[in-house]
């Protein structure tokens, strides 16, 4: 896991949530009839963190309402608060308080997803995984500026009870977020190939087991074969290079890579592997070597007439 960093306080806004807005409510949920939000990118709390979260709900309860969107009656897709829903379960509670939004788009919701994660996490304390699903939401997902800039006002009156205004003109360019991030453009560039990796090499990278660039350049392999390359390297206990990601890519854009290729390369890789020999110091005391030898036995003679005595032992057991 991570190392705590600080975080954000949102406050609680439950009277500009409600104020004046009918198609807002805030109501005690039960929890059985919320569902994660379908492509929810942010890993749960655990450790310390979660342990915490618990017995803070257990002591004060929910402070700060979770945001939710209504999917049919009576039920809902949780937006915001994953990790509260997560802890208050397992504090052995079975309702929250959320703010339900009606009649919100997918676009939408992703962005209430997205920026309430921000709100209360640094970016750069992110997963690669989840830095990567923030910058291609901001760099690609969102067509229209003006409703992000809408939700983005609603959600930052949360934050320490005001409203903070974007700055006028700005845009999801490259150059604006590699400023608003401290990133590079090759970084933001690295981490945006990060989304084309299957869901079980994305947690290879976020674990630190496969390395970013290892993992950009996998990214570049079709969905398929880096499923079968997953599997086949669990299988044979085998750790991908960055030099090894690279050829696999070579490979793929030369045509000439598909399951039976990956195999064959991984079975080679296996192969190339030096295995190490244990091998055994044994001391021999003064009093024996005086009793077989002199200070003239040099140490060649000496190994001679040993390894000589043992294959007459030797021999002289399997007789």
């Amino acid at each position: 896991m991570k190392k705590d960093s600080p975080r954000r306080k949102i406050v609680d806004a439950i009277d500009f949530l409600t104020d004046g807005r009918p198609e807002q409510q805030i109501a005690e949920i039960d929890m059985a009839n919320i569902v994660e939000f379908f492509d929810h990118p942010f890993h749960l709390y655990e450790g310390k963190r979660l342990e915490d979260m618990i017995e803070s709900i257990k002591k004060n309860g929910i402070l700060n309402p979770v945001i939710v969107r209504t999917v049919s009656p009576g039920k809902y897709e949780m937006l915001a608060g994953h990790n509260r829903m997560n802890a208050r379960s397992l504090a052995g509670l079975d309702k929250i308080p959320a703010f339900i939004k009606e009649n919100l788009s997918d676009e939408d919701a992703y962005i209430y997803v997205i920026e309430t994660n921000l709100m209360q996490r640094s970016f750069s304390d992110l997963y690669p995984s989840e830095k990567a699903v923030v910058l291609e939401m901001q760099y690609e997902k969102v067509a229209s500026q003006g409703k992000r800039t809408d939700i983005i006002s609603e959600l930052k009156a949360l934050e320490n009870g005001e409203l903070l205004e974007p700055e006028e003109g700005e845009t999801d360019s490259r150059g604006r977020l590699a400023k608003e991030y401290g990133l590079s453009g090759r970084t933001i560039a690295r981490l945006l190939r990060i989304n084309h990796l299957t869901e079980a090499w994305k947690l290879e990278v976020d674990n630190d087991a496969t390395s970013l660039m290892a993992g950009v350049e996998l990214s570049y392999i079709p969905e398929q074969l880096q499923k079968h390359l997953y599997k086949e390297c669990k299988d044979m206990a085998i750790k991908i290079s960055f030099k090894d990601a690279k050829m696999l890519k070579e490979m793929h854009q030369s045509g000439s890579l598909n399951e039976n290729e990956i195999s064959k390369f991984l079975i080679s890789k296996e192969k190339g592997k030096v295995i190490k020999k244990d091998y055994q110091s044994i001391k021999v005391s003064t009093e024996i070597i005086s009793k077989y030898f002199d200070e003239s036995s040099s140490k060649k003679e000496m190994e001679s007439i040993i390894e000589l005595a043992l294959q007459h032992y030797f021999v002289g057991q399997k007789g």
